[in-house]
């Protein structure tokens, strides 16, 4: 295989694993996967940002900062689950 290695690739070698190269159709939902997580990623932390900006309450600005991670990382792990799913699917 020529070119550069994706990220699942490389972890697949790493784990002595063999990964099925992606068909043009898997690498273009990967591609909107990854742009529609980026887009909902930057309007939570805008979103949040936005709170965060009019709390005077410590304690509530720390909930807000927690929740925003949280989802964040929720956004994050639902577009890899996603993704996953594209991988699988031949």
């Amino acid at each position: 295989m020529s070119g550069m290695k994706s990220a699942y690739e490389l972890a697949m070698e790493r784990l002595g694993g063999k990964a099925n190269p992606l068909t043009n159709a898997q690498k273009a939902a990967i591609a909107e996967i990854d742009s529609k997580m980026k887009a909902k990623v930057a309007e939570t932390e805008i979103m949040f940002d936005q709170q965060l900006a009019s709390e005077t309450d410590p304690a509530k600005a720390g909930f807000i900062r927690q929740t925003k991670q949280n989802t964040i990382a929720k956004i994050r792990q639902d577009a890899e689950d996603q993704k996953e799913s594209v991988r699988c699917d031949e």
